[in-house]
């Protein structure tokens, strides 16, 4: 969110099975599109396929359109026509895969991703124009991604620039937020029924008719997903990571890093006011969420401060980030940069509370006023990446504090209850027809371990975990700084030959997991 935007326990055990038994989403549950005209599609195809080998080769659909390439931004002429249209024939050829059949639709790096507002084209650029366009019910800037969730919906129609005059104007209740179960649990069969929607507040529309008959439902929407990133490397790196992921939550951490001014408590605002919990709004997240996560057994660094974390202050390994990032406005770099210097481990996740942070896909970068005022600039799901992230959310356009993605779900649906990534994802996000990408693999999971000795969380112990411990010695009788708590293995207040000789009972050697029960 801009800052100028307010319109509207102990261990364990060892290896840890989460979640329960759902009917997981397949590989033959996903829809892949791509552009073979654009740079770089074919080579990130290729390793999201060769990740994915059980998916159909029906089940790929190359759109082969030279006029899309290069382009971040289409009209919603453009999107109709060239991307939405496309799809909807394919699913409706003979034979699978079927409407009802496709759960997840992955979008390959070289796709738009921005729809145009119909008419104030980029508006959403612009946080107090944008929220002067939402007050007038005729925001229809969207993500491409987040206007596919409803592919079978012609949300345009009716569109004449007027108040709410078409459900492409502002959001659209999402039925799957706050959802714990797989998406696969719904039935899809009446998926491709035109829905009935009513205005809520002249802002926002309800599922169903003045009777709430017609409702859409979760068995309705498409969790899109985005293979993408600053470059193709990057996108190809984020398909590895996203594989046979196990997260260590002995010694990784989750960082819900907060903003201690009331009056910009970004992620406990709603729409309404008092809040309304039937749309839209599922409590104060970062407080919520570090409950739920230490309940769950992980260490969750909270702050609530005007400080904004930065790496020195947190040197152990991250599985999860929150942030109001740029939007702390205390102390942040101001340039969008503040992610270098920390260490992700394969699997993590972001998501922050920074209007812009998924505008820079397809080479388009920062909003218009950076670099000349830089303390707009925001950081980005694309940077995270780079950095060594596997998943992120992101918004294209001015979202609106009260339209971000919820961690309650997010991380807790990932990393306690078992769901996909797509499923965490789409969980979280409490609209439709607004402006979230999802970046990551859909069908990626993860697994959770608790390996002693494992300092940096990356599934072996190796010359890495020694040199820290060896680097946190204090010898008999002189207690471990702060920062070194966690290699006090036998928690008597000292780190020496004793804590040494357990991890070498531990050592694996590099990229080889070590024995969950060699601590004992």
């Amino acid at each position: 969110m801009s800052a100028t935007c307010r319109t509207a326990s102990g261990l364990l055990p060892a290896l840890v099975q989460v979640g329960m038994a759902y009917a997981a989403m397949t590989p033959s549950q996903v829809l892949v599109v791509y552009n073979s005209q654009a740079t770089d599609a074919s080579a990130v195809l290729s390793a999201y396929l060769a990740a994915h080998p059980d998916i159909p080769a029906a089940n790929l659909l190359d759109l082969n359109d030279v006029a899309l390439t290069g382009k971040a931004d289409v009209s919603y002429t453009e999107f109709v026509n060239q991307i939405r249209q496309p799809i909807r024939d394919y699913l409706n050829l003979a034979g699978d895969p079927t409407p009802g059949g496709i759960i997840s639709i992955v979008l390959i790096k070289g796709l738009p991703h921005r729809i145009l507002d119909t008419d104030n084209a980029t508006v959403g650029d612009v946080p107090l124009s944008a929220g002067g366009e939402f007050d007038a019910g005729d925001y229809t800037a969207a993500s491409v991604d987040s206007e596919l969730s409803l592919l079978w919906q012609n949300l345009e129609t009716g569109e004449s620039g007027g108040d709410m005059d078409s459900t492409s104007d502002n959001i659209i209740d999402n039925p799957y937020h706050q959802s714990t179960a797989s998406i696969a649990s719904f039935t899809r069969g009446q998926i491709q029924t035109l829905r009935s929607f009513r205005p809520l507040a002249a802002v926002a529309w309800a599922l169903g008719d003045s009777r709430g008959r017609n409702r859409l439902t979760s068995g309705d929407i498409y969790l899109v997903c985005r293979i993408d990133g600053n470059t193709a490397a990057d996108a190809i790196a984020m398909i590895q990571r996203a594989q046979n992921i196990r997260i260590n939550r002995r010694y990784a951490r989750v960082v819900l890093d907060e903003h201690a001014d009331p009056t910009r408590e970004y992620d406990n605002m709603d729409l309404f006011d008092p809040p309304d919990v039937r749309y839209f709004y599922a409590g104060d997240d970062y407080e919520d969420t570090t409950g739920l996560l230490q309940a769950a057994g992980w260490t969750v660094v909270y702050d609530a401060t005007s400080t904004l974390l930065l790496p020195a202050a947190l040197p152990r390994p991250i599985a999860a980030y929150a942030s109001y990032g740029e939007n702390h406005i205390s102390n942040p770099s101001g340039s969008g940069t503040y992610l270098q210097g920390f260490q992700f481990v394969r699997g993590a996740i972001f998501n922050t509370v920074e209007s812009y942070n998924g505008r820079a896909l397809n080479g388009l970068g920062d909003p218009p006023c950076c670099p000349s005022t830089p303390s707009c600039c925001q950081e980005q799901v694309a940077d995270f990446i780079a950095l060594g992230g596997t998943f992120g959310i992101g918004h294209v356009w001015e979202p609106f504090a009260f339209t971000l993605p919820d961690n309650e779900f997010l991380f807790t649906n990932l990393l306690v209850n078992g769901l996909t990534w797509a499923e965490a994802a789409w969980s979280s996000i409490p609209v439709l027809s607004w402006m979230q990408v999802v970046i990551g693999d859909p069908l990626a999971t993860v697994a959770i371990v608790d390996q002693p000795v494992d300092f940096d969380a990356d599934n072996d112990v190796d010359i890495d975990d020694t040199d820290y411990l060896v680097s946190c010695m204090s010898g008999a009788g002189v207690a471990p700084g702060s920062a070194c708590q966690d290699a006090d293995l036998d928690r008597n207040q000292q780190i020496d030959q004793v804590d040494f000789g357990r991890l070498q009972r531990c050592l694996s050697g590099a990229d080889v997991p070590a024995n969950p029960a060699c601590g004992n």
